[in-house]
């Protein structure tokens, strides 16, 4: 897929940029299928600075189409329940800054998937400008990592120690993780 993708793109010239902003926000409105093929394409067709930034921006813009959809087909829906959650008073009761420093962290967290923290922001009293710099910050260091990994997939033959550190640090930083969420479980 992404050398169809790669090729559709390279034929595209400069339109591609748009093209990869529009399916990033599809991806994003979907919230279940992970970007970083298309992450991968970008730094392929422009290299790691400019994919770079054209994936973070298609990532922000599709999160923020997607919290601005589902806040919306939540409120057509008239839906309720979710405002009795305990867990939903205490987020919606937060301070804006509380808010945006809620989102930031969970955006910073490894493996809490994007569609995860876009639905649970449009379920939430969060202002718009809460969640948009909240995004735009959070998705730094995870664009960050998905570059690097990806420009690393692309000169395999030149960064074999590069891709092996990345995956080794994601599944070091996965099982400190687990292994904090099980002591926090027991105690």
């Amino acid at each position: 897929m992404e050398n169809s993708l790669a090729y559709l793109f390279s034929e595209l010239g400069y339109w591609a940029i748009p093209a990869s902003l529009l399916l990033n926000g599809i991806i994003h409105v979907l919230g279940f299928i992970p970007s970083v093929f298309l992450t991968t394409v970008n730094v392929l067709i422009w290299g790691p600075w400019l994919g770079g930034l054209i994936s973070w921006l298609g990532e922000v813009i599709g999160s923020v189409a997607a919290f601005l959809l589902y806040r919306k087909g939540i409120q057509l829906a008239k839906v309720e329940q979710h405002t009795h959650w305990r867990w939903m008073q205490t987020l919606n009761n937060l301070s804006p800054l509380r808010q945006w420093l809620a989102l930031i962290l969970a955006r910073l967290t490894p493996f809490i998937p994007a569609g995860a923290v876009n639905l649970v922001g449009a379920l939430t009293t969060v202002p718009l400008s809460v969640f948009f710099l909240s995004t735009a910050i959070g998705k730094l260091p995870s664009m960050a990592l998905e570059v690097w990994f990806s420009h690393g997939l692309i000169h395999i033959e030149q960064n074999v120690v590069q891709v092996t550190l990345t995956l080794i640090a994601v599944a070091v930083g996965y099982l400190v993780l687990k292994k904090r969420a099980k002591a926090n479980d027991g105690q």
